[in-house]
């Protein structure tokens, strides 16, 4: 016989490091009822179920997947469907910005934290919130996303006749969270540019690169394609460079070079700021 929600509400309002255990009879929470694990907030969106099952809080993050610091695990994975928010305290961040919080979770023990988009952050009740739908929940917690935007520098920016001509690409980390999977950056050909890739390279035009980290694919007829899997440490920035020569021939006019970055299996926070672009005077000799 399962127990009525309003028991289940009363049997979990806990302080401290306490743990909620529930046996083989089972607890059934209706649609739409909130209840509180000492900071963990589930909402379901169907009635929720819960049978031999527990949440233990802990102050630890995850080793190879860091958050705050506070999450809970579950005894085992909890199919859920519904509001999954957390309360943390302000020092509990770890030294995430407030406001960028996420809600993220794990679906069963040794995955890694997948992280969900559009939390919503409380920063008056420090608290963040999302909605997830028939998700195995094993791990929860709050992390951040990392952000990552281009800048191109095209040297020289004015050009007299076929002159030597480098293009520089610096991936920026914004958010102040390392960046983890992979992600692609395409840079625009013009007919008037001839550059090539060198994997080798560590500086060009005087500028630090880190080339060996990036594979091109020059198949494309209006990109240069370059993809890493290298992690862009929390507010660095990871580089190439192309170098080459631009040739006006008879003519004079503009050419712009845009990169864009593409995520592959990164997820950021933002993709409103994944371009970025230098323009270039050409003249004829």
């Amino acid at each position: 016989m399962k127990y009525f929600v309003l028991l289940f509400v009363l049997l979990v309002t806990f302080r401290g490091n306490a743990q909620i255990t529930v046996g083989s009879t089972g607890m059934a929470v209706v649609s739409g009822t909130p209840i509180n694990v000492n900071g963990l907030l589930l909402t379901p969106a169907t009635t929720l179920t819960i049978v031999n099952n527990g949440i233990q809080k802990s102050s630890t993050p995850l080793a190879n997947n860091p958050g705050i610091n506070r999450l809970y695990q579950f005894s085992a994975p909890l199919r859920f469907s519904g509001i999954v928010g957390i309360s943390y305290l302000p020092t509990e961040l770890n030294g995430y910005t407030e406001s960028t919080l996420q809600v993220a979770y794990t679906p069963e023990a040794s995955a890694n934290l997948t992280v969900t988009t559009s939390s919503t952050v409380n920063t008056a009740t420090h608290s963040v919130r999302n909605r997830l739908t028939d998700q195995n929940l094993y791990v929860v917690t709050a992390t951040a996303l990392s952000d990552l935007s281009p800048i191109v520098y095209a040297r020289p920016t004015s050009v007299y006749g076929a002159t030597p001509f480098t293009v520089v690409v610096d991936v920026v980390e914004l958010n102040s969270v390392a960046s983890r999977g992979t992600f692609t950056v395409r840079v625009t050909k013009d007919q008037k540019l001839n550059l090539v890739f060198d994997p080798g390279l560590t500086r060009v035009n005087n500028r630090p690169v880190q080339n060996s980290v990036w594979s091109l694919n020059n198949s494309n007829p209006n990109y240069y394609i370059l993809t890493t899997s290298q992690s862009v440490a929390a507010g660095d920035k990871l580089s190439f460079g192309l170098n080459g020569s631009l040739s006006p021939g008879a003519s004079s006019g503009v050419i712009t070079i845009s990169s864009t970055v593409l995520p592959t299996s990164v997820v950021e926070a933002r993709l409103n700021n994944n371009i970025d672009a230098d323009k270039v005077e050409y003249f004829q000799q």
